[in-house]
């Protein structure tokens, strides 16, 4: 009985161990050659982390061990009540045998108003658009910020130094530029007065050589028509001279009349600029 039961024993325990070595000991190998690594670098510490919207912890995380495959990976802001902070997240693809590294940036929008509106937004440099205007920054970058408007100072500031995410600028007239505007618009007012000035007294010329030319007109056609019934030789060339040079005035004041009718036009349009 004694060795009966011996043996029972012994053919348990071949039975475990075969069971071991031909189940368990594959299924071991291969979860751990199919794992990879996800590392979180973060500047700060305190940074709630989520994985497929489940907590991870805080930030600094020692090196995660996850399996093969895609995930959602989020970061919560630290000051998440203040407008415009966003939280960031991403897409991630775990791979065995690799070591994913990455490193949450959060985005920050700020919102920037001026009065008078409409002025150039420049950010670093670069153009983004005209107030009123809204940005997606990075909030681990620094951002010189510009503002231009003609008539106006140009507006500088570090937003590191902005006490919040919304930025109401009351824009200051550059009374130097005011003063040479001003300037340049009372010169123009007064050449445009000048050439308005010049058109009305072309016009008033242009009306007396008109009445000119049509007195002189008459002239030579009368002078003309005396010479047609002159009795004598001497009257003839006495008609026909004047009527000649009745005709020559008549030109004369014709050319005069089309020259103060261009210049008037011209004048003209000058005033209208």
């Amino acid at each position: 009985m004694t060795l009966f039961f011996y043996y029972l024993q012994r053919k348990f325990i071949y039975i475990i161990f075969f069971y071991s070595i031909v189940f368990i000991s594959p299924a071991c190998c291969q979860t751990n050659e199919s794992i990879g690594y996800l590392k979180i670098s973060s500047d700060s510490s305190g940074i709630e982390i989520r994985l497929n919207d489940q907590p991870l912890g805080s930030t600094p995380l020692p090196i995660i061990s996850l399996p093969p495959g895609n995930y959602q990976v989020s970061a919560l802001h630290p000051n998440p009540y203040l407008w415009g902070n966003l939280d960031w997240q991403d897409s991630i693809k775990i791979v065995s045998h690799d070591t994913l590294i990455i490193q949450p940036e959060f985005k920050t929008i700020f919102s920037i108003r001026t009065n008078p509106f409409g002025a150039e937004v420049f950010l670093n440099s670069e153009f983004q658009g005209e107030s009123p205007l809204s940005v997606s920054l990075n909030s681990h970058k620094s951002y010189q910020l510009l503002l231009k408007k003609d008539g106006f100072k140009d507006y500088f500031i570090d937003l590191k130094q902005a006490k919040s995410n919304f930025l109401n600028v009351n824009l200051v007239k550059n009374q130097d530029l005011l003063s040479i505007n001003e300037f340049e618009q009372q010169k123009q007012k007064k050449s445009r007065n000048r050439y308005r000035t010049l058109t009305y007294s072309l016009w008033g010329l242009s009306i007396l050589t008109g009445l000119s030319t049509v007195y002189l007109k008459d002239q030579a056609d009368d002078k003309y028509k005396q010479y047609l019934v002159a009795g004598s030789l001497s009257e003839m060339n006495k008609y026909y001279n004047d009527a000649k040079r009745y005709d020559r005035y008549t030109y004369v004041s014709l050319g005069l009349l089309q020259g103060c009718f261009v210049l008037s036009f011209y004048f003209l349009m000058k005033s209208l600029d």
